[in-house]
């Protein structure tokens, strides 16, 4: 990896899901039985466990067409769908072969699960790495760059809602 050693993304990684984890739990326990925003009942039997398989067959909704970052190249089509919404929000999205262009910092940590296809991630400074079916990786605060999905791409994705909503 040209972002950091595999040993702190790991730990990075590790630290997310045992927070994404953690905020599950306690809101899963929330003796008002609602999430941690307040605004909706929580079904407070054991959460649904996931399968990438199980993720991939999901159908997504159509979203307007990518207009939030520049597309240097590609389709401008993408889709998506909530899993999850409280404090964190866990989503899957997905889009056609693009390159888009972070041209202001990110202003989230954003943990990411690669479910299919290929992505190429690339920093103003030349750094860059490839991600397939199966990788973990989190984009953090601060990034800026290239997104460059060479095929077709789906992703699971988990973000502090908070804070993204915030912008």
């Amino acid at each position: 990896m040209t972002y950091q050693s595999r040993g702190n993304l790991g730990l990075i990684v590790i630290s997310l899901i045992a927070g994404v984890a953690l905020t599950l739990a306690v809101q899963t326990m929330s003796p008002l039985g609602k999430t941690a925003l307040a605004a909706d009942a929580v079904d407070l039997s054991p959460p649904k466990s996931w399968t990438i398989a199980d993720l991939n067959a999901m159908e997504l909704d159509a979203l307007p067409d990518i207009d939030w970052m520049p597309v240097e190249s590609g389709t401008h089509r993408n889709s998506g769908s909530v899993l999850f919404e409280g404090e964190n929000s866990v989503s899957l999205w997905d889009a056609g072969p693009a390159k888009l262009l972070f041209d202001k910092p990110v202003t989230y940590d954003e943990f990411v699960l690669v479910l299919k296809g290929e992505l190429i991630l690339s920093d103003n400074d030349g750094n860059s790495a490839t991600y397939k079916k199966g990788d973990m990786f989190v984009v953090p605060k601060g990034f800026e760059g290239a997104w460059e999905m060479t095929e077709e791409y789906r992703e699971f994705i988990v973000i502090n809602a908070v804070t993204c909503n915030a912008e």
